[in-house]
């Protein structure tokens, strides 16, 4: 019977969860997470939890708005999709790539800073070695940022192919 699931399956259940390449002139941005706050000092995309019953574009778009007060020119890419474990919670992230407005960057409390920076440079610094001081022996944060250098090598893919065909 089609929606019945047998006995021993199980589903996996995720909180949902969006980022944001958000680009301007060749650079991305990222944001310092705030004392007080997860990974504390750490430079992330912009992003956040989905509201119940919010589109992961919706929540992506939203998220870049309240946590730098930027909004994307346009349409999202969809990246790709990535299981992480944070806050408590096992979490489907979806990321997306999109132009920001010119617009000058506010940010929200849980961030201490910003910086636009060139992707490529970024992933040449993402090493293992970096991972591992960042995620000092926690199996979780390690296979968290290990989960974002997989994303950031499909952005840069997507970025090269649109640009070679631009």
């Amino acid at each position: 019977m089609l929606g019945v699931a047998g006995d021993e399956f199980v589903p996996a259940w995720y909180t949902l969860s969006a980022v944001v390449y958000a680009e301007r002139d060749g650079k991305i941005l990222l944001l310092q997470r705030a004392e007080g706050t997860a990974l504390a000092g750490q430079w992330y995309l912009p992003g956040g939890a989905a509201d119940p019953g919010e589109f992961p574009e919706d929540a992506a778009r939203r998220e870049l708005f309240e946590e730098c007060g930027l909004r994307i020119d346009g349409e999202l890419e969809l990246v790709g999709v990535y299981p992480i474990f944070v806050y408590g919670h096992d979490s489907l992230t979806v990321s997306y790539r999109g132009r920001v407005l010119d617009s000058e960057v506010a940010l929200s409390a849980e961030h201490d800073g910003v910086q636009w920076v060139d992707a490529a440079d970024m992933r040449v610094l993402l090493t293992d070695e970096v991972i591992e001081s960042i995620a000092k022996g926690d199996g979780r944060v390690r296979s968290l940022v290990h989960q974002i250098r997989i994303d950031l090598d499909r952005y840069l893919r997507l970025k090269d192919r649109a640009e070679s065909h631009g």
